[in-house]
């Protein structure tokens, strides 16, 4: 029943349009006359996406219902083509000429227009999707668990921990993940994609610029950001949650930058919410546009301004977890995170590299209103990703970094399905290394799955045991590090660094409480030089040692 309903929502006419036209989103004043009712959702929800609020014990909203399709229907008598829908904002998108506006205006209902779009296109906009991408290095960090040989894709899924998910049974089972972006050029044939189009995990696809469901001629960026969740090329990639579903959502046109991708947003988040998905990736960001007149400024950047970002957080208060790109303005004079990463409700993504320091691309926060900005951070240099050709490459941006994290917060929740979304955005900045001391440039830092397991209530480690309790990062490190250390009960750790030949070079008592992971910063490490160590930790039960790497 809803997938028809859903159906007849999203096919609306389109045409092409003369130059002349411009595109506006049009606001309605009320929902009165709605065939719709919140109490029979399953008109217009999927019963995973009804599944999904009765977990969380999120009511039905007016919100959640459809735009009255009346008003639609008279805006299309005016002549004015219809483009997309927006049930969160009330409204829809039309395309039209000035004429046919002040048709559509005076209707009664009618509460405003607002132009979402410049009239041609820019041919000097910037692409923000350059990857800068390189062949595969198979001499990289290579590791094969019990789950998958994970070749060169090891390093981004361990820095991490996201390994003990899959080697515990989470690898995405169950779990919908909708990928907002703008294309995902030839998933339908790519090799690095057989295993997820075999076991019929690509729910749909829906084209949100050219009202189609045709996603696969489109530009390659959300192929390569899928790749990172979903590749599975064995010795090679591994994608963090490759047993997830997926929707595939194109919102952005990439050619051009004006706002009315942002609303384009807004709609695909809604979908994504009606047919049930669990979390939305979107390694997407706005900030300037071709018509500077619609420019954000940094003070927009408050979670609470920008159209996407205020959709973000609406997807966010349906029990959606949403996960969106920082940016990659790092270096350039705007240097903050873009909208929708600002908003408060979502994880937003930073790049570090494969020793887990920052990358230098990656946007800076915080919010303009003072949140912490960018929440987290996961690998975004030199990720592992798939190529247009099917090859196996690498690529760089927090376009890779967000899918990197949000398949391993999948697999996360897969192991948790009683929590909330919130719960765990929160367990997941709680287990980062840098969560007692946050910043601007990584947020709290890296995840660590292994602690957020834990802090949700622990499901893929023994902690009788205390084994593989025990992390260290960044490694390799250059000028510190800090140690993660779980222990039941409180009590007085030695921790020590040691080097090849079996010296002491650094040591330090430090009094840790039970119940919860410790977070330690190594002391006094001015002075040791480049080469191999071991973390040596002495609790009161027994000896844990970590081999790590200074260069």
């Amino acid at each position: 029943m809803f997938l028809r309903i859903l159906l007849v929502l999203i096919l609306v006419s389109s045409c092409f349009v003369d130059a002349g036209a411009s595109k506006y989103f049009i606001s309605f004043s009320d929902k009165n006359n709605t065939p719709y009712s919140v109490s029979t959702p399953s008109d217009f929800l999927s019963a995973k996406a009804i599944s999904r609020r009765i977990t969380q014990n999120i009511p039905v909203l007016q919100n959640d219902l459809p735009v009255d399709p009346a008003y639609i229907l008279a805006v299309q008598n005016t002549g004015a083509v219809v483009l997309n829908r927006s049930k969160w904002y009330n409204g829809i998108i039309i395309d039209c000429d000035s004429a046919t506006l002040q048709a559509v205006t005076a209707l009664p209902f009618v509460n405003s227009s607002t132009a979402v779009n410049r009239i041609g296109r820019s041919s000097g906009k910037i692409d923000k999707f350059k990857t800068n991408s390189v062949p595969y290095n198979s001499s990289g960090s290579l590791a094969r668990t019990q789950s998958f040989d994970y070749g060169g894709s090891f390093n981004q899924i361990h820095l991490m921990n996201g390994e003990y998910l899959h080697d515990a049974g989470f690898k995405g089972e169950g779990m919908t993940i909708a990928i907002l972006d703008a294309g995902f050029y030839s998933v339908d044939q790519l090799s690095p994609f057989d295993s997820i189009r075999a076991g019929g995990q690509i729910l749909g696809t829906w084209d949100f610029v050219a009202n189609d469901a045709s996603v696969y001629e489109d530009n390659s960026h959300g192929m390569s950001v899928l790749s990172c969740i979903a590749g599975n090329v064995p010795g090679q990639l591994i994608g963090t949650a490759p047993h997830s579903d997926f929707w595939l959502l194109r919102s952005e046109d990439a050619p051009t930058e004006n706002i009315i991708e942002e609303y384009n947003w807004v709609s695909a988040a809604e979908f994504a919410d009606s047919a049930g998905a669990d979390l939305i990736s979107s390694s997407l960001g706005y900030s300037t546009f071709d018509d500077s007149t619609m420019s954000h400024t940094y003070a927009d950047m408050n979670g609470n301004t920008c159209p996407a970002s205020i959709g973000a957080d609406i997807a966010a208060s349906k029990g959606i977890l949403v996960l969106v790109s920082a940016g990659n303005l790092g270096n350039s004079a705007w240097h903050y995170i873009s909208a929708p990463s600002d908003a408060d409700s979502v994880l937003s993504v930073g790049s570090v590299d494969s020793a887990g320091y920052k990358s230098g691309f990656s946007s800076w926060g915080p919010s303009s209103d003072g949140n912490v900005k960018p929440n987290v951070a996961a690998k975004g240099s030199q990720t592992t990703i798939a190529n247009t050709d099917g090859s196996i490459g690498q690529g760089s941006g927090t376009s890779f970094s967000c899918p990197v994290l949000a398949g391993s917060a999948a697999c996360l929740w897969q192991a948790h399905p009683g929590k909330t979304n919130m719960e765990v955005l929160h367990a997941i900045e709680q287990s980062a290394n840098y969560f007692n001391t946050p910043g601007d440039s990584l947020g709290y830092g890296i995840p660590n799955f292994i602690v957020a397991d834990l802090l949700l209530g622990g499901t893929i480690l023994d902690l009788s045991s205390e084994d593989n309790l025990l992390s260290v990062f960044p490694n390799p490190f250059s000028q510190d590090f800090e140690i993660s250390f779980y222990s039941s009960t409180n009590q007085t750790i030695h921790l020590s660094l040691i080097d090849e030949i079996g010296q002491e070079v650094g040591a330090s008592d430090v009094e840790i409480n039970g119940g919860k992971i410790s977070n330690i910063s190594f002391p006094s490490l001015s002075g040791v030089h480049a080469g191999i160590y071991f973390v040596r930790v002495i609790s009161k039960s027994k000896s844990y040692l970590r081999k790590i790497v200074k260069i």
